[in-house]
């Protein structure tokens, strides 16, 4: 059993539904105070699979114990849910359990019971230590380094600077081997060859005429 028996209240003109110890355990939401001071839920989704919850089983006990003239659906009652507090709790509240439905033709009144479960931790709050130092504190002071400065250069930079030597070393050793070539052509009258091979052919054609 999750309700005890419904129970017409005269003056209020509802039904009295009390929750059983098992439910109450099973319903627990996490609650406590907001900024204003007021008791609010703390976890929406827990609070709304907690209704889903006990409205299957008030439908599940009103068929078997014919508490309707006509059984409603669950659809009809999650769309008649009110939720309300018995008390305003206390500084330590952090949960609060289902205690008992209010039920009338048109509502069906969650009522719960701010309360302080045990085991639930409240962080502490945040603050910041006073230190008689703090304005005394310095930053360290950091010695010069012996060691020689290192120059940071971009790679693409360094392989461009790499290329633009490379081409100007060729192209000072073709100069110099335009001056070489100039220099036999004033002692011999005639050019150089490009290679060795051709300076073998030029040996060869000189033999020849011999």
């Amino acid at each position: 059993m999750s309700f005890v028996t419904p129970k017409w209240d005269t003056t209020q003109n509802n039904y009295v539904i009390d929750v059983t110890p098992p439910l109450q355990k099973s319903s627990q939401v996490p609650a406590g105070k907001n900024t204003s001071g007021s008791i609010v839920f703390l976890d929406s989704d827990r609070l709304h699979d907690t209704t889903v919850e006990v409205l299957h089983h008030l439908i599940d006990e009103g068929e078997k114990h014919k508490w309707f003239t006509k059984l409603p659906s669950h659809e009809q009652l999650m769309k008649r849910v009110n939720h309300s507090f018995s008390n305003l709790g206390g500084p330590e509240t952090n949960a609060a359990i289902l205690e008992r439905l209010l039920m009338t033709p048109k509502l069906i009144t969650f009522l719960w019971k701010p309360t302080t479960v045990k085991g639930v931790a409240k962080p502490p709050p945040m603050e910041f230590e006073d230190s008689e130092d703090e304005g005394l504190m310095s930053e360290p002071d950091v010695c010069d380094s012996n060691l020689p400065p290192v120059e940071l250069m971009d790679d693409r930079r360094r392989m461009r600077e790499e290329y633009l030597l490379t081409r100007l070393r060729a192209a000072k050793a073709r100069v110099e081997e335009e001056q070489i070539r100039m220099e036999y052509f004033e002692a011999t009258g005639k050019m150089p060859p490009e290679s060795e091979d051709e300076e073998n052919e030029d040996e060869d054609e000189d033999e020849e005429d011999e």
